[in-house]
């Protein structure tokens, strides 16, 4: 017999009646920002994220969130390095790895790289290092960070722990790294390879095992430019002189930290 069907408030502080919150389970499969940062005084540090998205792909951006620490009673380190230095690694997060990227999540005191035994590499750009055994690497600058803050309308929501404050970290890609043996002859990132995982509800994971093809449709007057912006086939600009002299010189400080 079939479960009758549910309608709840969350914001009236209503539940679906169930054993176990449905919200995470609903919004799927949810990619895994493995971020990597580095304290002010040198600590390394390590962490998955699984409200992770692209912002935008001109010029490549990205966001992960962060929610309080229930152990630390503040924001999660990652993000506290994030606002003291402005800098952050993304890592992809693949099955092979799975281990590591769940010990990762451990809320420690210590440098989740050398509790786990995970490998590090050094960045080019940024401090904080990369996981080596990552098919895909991001360097990242802060451009933002934004504090969701667990309230509506100025009133206390109905969450009932500070886990609901979110801190919305976006960070501009300065440079990618990725491992050749994930090309394919045809030039395309092998994504069955890597299998990335993504978050589910509850303690559900997911990994990718196939892949489709689908085009969408397009107008009779629309420039081909759209096309290939969909299918990624698109050029960078480069900034204005005055800019790119100015990241420059913000990448040189980075790294010889």
């Amino acid at each position: 017999m079939s479960h009758p069907d549910i309608f709840y408030r969350p914001m009236k502080g209503e539940t679906s009646g169930l054993p176990h919150d449905l919200f995470k389970s609903f919004v799927i499969p949810r990619p895994i920002g493995w971020i990597s940062t580095t304290s002010q005084d040198g600590k390394d540090n390590l962490a998955p994220f699984s409200q992770f998205m692209n912002v935008s792909f001109d010029p490549p951006t990205i966001l992960f969130i962060g929610h309080q620490d229930l152990y630390k009673k503040r924001s999660r380190d990652t993000v506290m390095n994030c606002i003291e230095t402005n800098e952050f690694v993304w890592n992809m997060a693949t099955y092979d790895q799975r281990e590591e990227v769940n010990n990762s999540g451990k809320e420690t005191w210590e440098d989740e790289f050398e509790e786990f035994n995970i490998k590090k590499a050094k960045s080019r750009l940024v401090r904080p290092p990369r996981v080596a055994d990552s098919p895909i690497s991001f360097e990242c600058r802060v451009h933002s960070i934004v504090r969701v803050a667990n309230e509506y309308h100025g009133k206390n929501t109905a969450g009932p722990h500070m886990v609901g404050n979110s801190d919305i970290v976006i960070g501009r890609v300065l440079g990618i790294h990725v491992k050749g043996e994930y090309i394919t002859g045809d030039g395309l990132f092998d994504v069955l390879k890597a299998a990335p995982i993504a978050r589910l509800g509850y303690r559900q994971y997911t990994y990718l095992n196939n892949v489709f093809e689908m085009t969408i449709p397009s107008m009779p007057d629309e420039g081909k430019e759209v096309g290939a912006v969909l299918a990624g086939a698109m050029t960078y600009s480069p900034p204005d002189d005055g800019e790119e002299e100015e990241e420059e010189e913000e990448e040189e400080k980075s790294a010889s930290h």
